[in-house]
Parts: structure tokens; sequence; C-alpha cells
């Protein structure tokens, strides 16, 4: 095709220019060293892991829900977290009073009638003194588990027949918990900046390449560019195919060197990095040739661009972690290209596989390829009004 010519023309500019090579590759990997080491262990494992712990039960309800909680949902559901080990009452109070056990679960009598009645029933739970988030732990799983029981009833009410204790033998199928992910791993500081940095630089390749395109679209060298064989949806192809693969070369080189030079472990799904990185590639550099299109001139588009990339940067967690930003804001900034990309990475980091990202990557693509036909509709009117 006529425009493969034009993507080589624009990579080898590129690798030519020693200030761009410093500022696309050298400079994203001394920032992720510089804000990897400045942060130390402020997002270590040995902050955020969860060390398996023993729960004291003092069953004191005769019920089959009250076994279900206590065998089912702790003993089993949980055992990768919890170590269940039963007691009578006063045995439980005096071992956590003398802190030979540090959490305890109280279990009051009439709880399995209460939750089939739909009525309030109680648990109490009893502690040393700054357990960390054991009890949170307990009562969370609490919480859900009467939540579910009553949806449960109403369910077999609904079939014909109203629910009695003795309907459930075995309560297994009463509540279905799920446990956190023994794969999953909290993600380091140098973790984070290699993927915040690494977005954040493929931004500003994005905003170089297509400021170079509008430079050539003021000069002479669009117009004797035009005089060729090559058409104009083929100079812009040619435009966006250059682009991506820059990005893509200065991605890798991103991970790679990260991965050598820092030890950042970018997770165990290696096509998932591969193909989130193609993916995000594809909506940053759409997004840039939508924004060529908005604005006209090479030191507008220089200007503008910059300052979109740093918001964009701040808004999509490169400048400051997204962990203390509220959900709603995590949440929105996925409609970014490096939100979307950087909490993708993240999630490959802790432990996804490709399945689970799927999602995030048809986003991307979609996104991506939108915003490149809106730019290029508006490429094309503005070239048809100018030469009509």
């Amino acid at each position: 095709m006529s425009f493969w010519w034009l993507a080589w023309k624009d990579l080898l500019l590129i690798i030519r220019d020693k200030k761009a090579f410093i500022t696309l590759i050298a400079m994203p990997l001394l920032l992720i060293a510089i804000l990897g080491a400045a942060f130390g262990n402020l997002m270590t494992e040995e902050e955020v892991s969860i060390k398996k712990f023993t729960l004291g039960v003092a069953n004191l309800d005769d019920g089959v829900l009250s076994k279900v909680l206590t065998d089912e949902v702790f003993e089993k559901s949980l055992s990768d977290q919890v170590v269940v080990k039963v007691f009578q009452e006063q045995e439980l109070r005096k071992k956590v009073k003398n802190h030979e056990l540090e959490i305890g679960m109280i279990i009051q009598p009439g709880f399995t009638s209460s939750l089939f009645a739909g009525k309030e029933t109680k648990v109490k739970l009893v502690s040393v003194p700054d357990p960390g988030v054991k009890p949170i732990i307990v009562q969370s799983v609490i919480e859900q588990f009467v939540q579910t029981i009553p949806i449960q009833a109403m369910s077999v009410t609904k079939q014909g027949t109203a629910m009695q204790q003795n309907d459930f033998p075995d309560g297994k199928n009463l509540v279905k918990e799920s446990t956190i992910n023994k794969k999953t791993k909290p993600v380091g500081s140098f973790q984070y900046y290699a993927a915040a940095m690494g977005v954040m630089f493929l931004l500003m390749t994005v905003v170089q390449g297509i400021t170079m395109m509008i430079r050539e679209k003021e000069e002479t060298v669009y117009q004797r560019l035009l005089i060729t064989n090559l058409t104009y949806p083929h100079y812009l192809f040619g435009k966006m195919v250059g682009l991506i693969i820059l990005c893509l070369i200065q991605a890798f080189i991103i991970i790679l060197g990260t991965r050598f030079l820092f030890g950042v472990d970018w997770g165990s799904s290696v096509s998932g990095v591969i193909i989130m990185t193609f993916a995000f590639v594809i909506n940053a550099c759409g997004l840039g040739m939508l924004a060529g299109a908005v604005i006209k001139t090479e030191k507008g588009f220089n200007v503008g661009g910059m300052l979109g990339t740093q918001i964009m940067a701040a808004l999509g967690g490169s400048m400051v972690p997204l962990y203390i930003f509220p959900d709603w804001v995590v949440s929105a900034t996925k409609f970014l290209p490096n939100g979307l990309a950087l909490q993708t990475y993240l999630k490959l980091m802790s432990g996804s596989a490709l399945p689970d990202i799927l999602p995030a990557i048809a986003g991307s693509i979609t996104l991506g390829l939108l915003f490149f036909t809106i730019g290029l509709l508006v490429f094309t009117l503005e070239r048809r009004r100018k030469y009509a």
C-alpha cells in the first residue's frame, strides 16, 4: 500500500532525532526509577496482605443456619483466611481476655428462627484491643450471610411451600460465598509508576506525532505529497500507522526496560499485556487524530496537546495514585485512554488473566476506531471546503 513509505519516513525522522529518543525512552525510565524509589514500600505487600487468623466460635443457637455460617462459610469457604475453633461462651471470653485468642464470635439463641422469620438477630463479636482488620472481615461475612438468607427464603416460599428449619438438613446450597483469590497480588510502587509513567509518555508521543502532521500541513511538504499518487486517506492512514508503530516500540521498550532494570512484574499474562498495549495505543492515537482535526495550527495543538496530556495524566492516576480517589472518579477515568489502560495494567499486575480484561481491550479498540473515524471525517470535510 502507498501509505507504508510515509509511515516509514516518520519513523526514521524520530529515530534519528536524539532529543526525541531521550524524551520517549530515557525520560520515562528515569522518572519511573525516581518515583518508584521515592515512594519506597508505600504500596508493598506487607501493608495490604491479610494473614490467616483464628476465629473462636461459641454457638448458642440450635438451628441449621448457625451451623451453615460456622461450618460451611467460615470453616470451609474461607479456609484460606480463617481457622475456626469452637468453645463454650465463658471459655471463649476467657481466652480473648487473656489474649490467647484475638477475635471470637458468639451466635445468640434464636439466630436461625429469627432469620427464617425475617426478624432482627444478633451475633456478638469479642476481640482484643487493636485486632486490625479481622473484626471487619468477620462482620462483613456475617452481614452478607444474613442478607442472603431472606432472599433464599422468599425464593423457596414462592415456589409453593413455607420454609421450615428441617427443610435444610444440608445447608450448602443456602449461601454462595466468594473468597479472596489466592493469586491476587498487591501492586508495589515500582509497578504502579512503571504503568503510570508509561501511559503518560505514550500520550506525549501521540501529541508529538500529531504535531508533526499539522506542521506538514502548514508547510509545502504536505502540498508536495499530494502531488504524488498518494491520496488524502492514504496520507492520514500512513501517519496513523507510523504513529502506532512508534508508540508500540516505545511501550515495549518501557515494559522490557522496567522488567529487566527494576524487576517490575507486569503480571503472569504476557498475552494480556501485549494485547492491552496494542489496544491502548489504538485508543490514544485515535484520540490524537481527532484532536488534530479540531485544532488547526501546530502551535495551538502543541500547547493544547501538552496541557491536555497533563490533565489526563492527573485524572488518570499517573501523577497521584488512583487509590486515593473516590470510586466514582476511578470509574469515570476509564473513559480516558490512559485511565483505562492504567487500571487494566494494575489488574494484570495483581494476577488477572487475559479473559478478565477483554472488556477493557474491546472498549479501548472501539473508542480508538471511533475517534479515528470522526477525525478522518473532519479532516476530509476541511480539505473539501478548502480546495472546492
